[in-house]
């Protein structure tokens, strides 16, 4: 592992010093850094690359993600078709997906480099809208616009009609994305080395629809049917079209998995004590 690329968002506070910190130590291990072209306005470093964010992946052997899950997010969709490992740096609020911390650089980048590390293969999904393809590791959303009324979500599992239901739309999930929206909506945990999809109905307005999981070698289509054309389908918390009543959009899983570095050797359950404060017991705390 000779060269690092470095994702970040430009405006985050703090985040030059940051920058900064990361340049200096790499260059005490003799390791090339590519920075996203945006952190240019952060970073005054010598010996360093600047190139587009879609040419990072490109150019390095590992990418480094320092912010929330959103940017590890924005990585991992930089490398679906090169295959690169993701680094992620927690520099938000929860960092479920991140891999290390802001005050371990010095001896992140020593591990990365001696290659002492944990690679977990995740499973992502990619739909098929119109003449479009698009990657997502957590979920794709469908969904209406905040201001329009209910609509009727129908679903087909690999051809097979599966369910119809009026509501605010449908959730396609992967196990990685099993802690997010899905959470959120009422959906089940799935450990992230199941390859799997998980269908969470969102608001339904019925008293027996609940969650689904699918096994991964299927497919999902969804159809949304309303009287109006206010429906978005996000991948990931980004909108990537807004589209037609009766519209379909097809999810399957993705050619390639995305590989997350695991430097803290925190185990997924660990990570949902740690994180999530699963199974917290109150009477716990206050007896200790």
């Amino acid at each position: 592992m000779r060269r690092i690329g470095i994702l970040a968002y430009v405006e985050r506070k703090g985040i030059g010093p940051i920058i900064q910190n990361f340049v200096q130590l790499a260059h005490d291990q003799d390791i090339e850094l590519i920075l996203e072209e945006p952190l240019r306005k952060v970073c005054v470093c010598s010996g360093v690359t600047f190139r587009p964010a879609a040419e990072l992946a490109g150019h390095s052997d590992i990418l480094v993600a320092m912010g929330g899950d959103g940017t590890i997010l924005r990585a991992a969709k930089l490398v679906a078709s090169s295959h690169k490992p993701i680094l992620g740096v927690n520099l938000g609020r929860l960092g479920f997906l991140a891999g290390a911390a802001p005050e371990e650089l010095r001896e992140s980048l020593g591990r990365l480099k001696r290659g002492e590390y944990q690679l977990e293969e995740r499973m992502a999904l990619e739909a098929r809208i119109g003449n479009n393809s698009v990657f997502a590791l957590n979920e794709f959303v469908i969904e209406k616009a905040v201001l329009a009324r209910l609509v009727q979500v129908k679903t087909w599992i690999s051809d097979t009609p599966f369910s119809s239901f009026f509501g605010n739309g449908i959730i396609v999930s992967t196990p990685t994305g099993s802690t997010s929206y899905s959470l959120s909506a009422g959906g089940p945990i799935l450990h992230p080395d199941l390859r799997a999809f998980i269908v969470t109905p969102i608001c339904a307005h019925s008293l027996s629809l609940r969650p689904a999981v699918i096994p991964g070698n299927q497919s999902i289509t969804v159809q949304v049917i309303a009287e109006h054309s206010d429906i978005m389908v996000t991948a990931d918390g980004q909108i990537v079209s807004p589209i037609q009543p009766e519209e379909p959009v097809h999810i399957r899983q993705a050619d390639h998995t995305t590989r997350l570095i695991n430097l803290q050797g925190l185990s997924f359950y660990q990570l949902l004590r740690r994180k999530l404060d699963w199974s917290l017991d109150r009477r716990e705390l206050q007896e200790s």
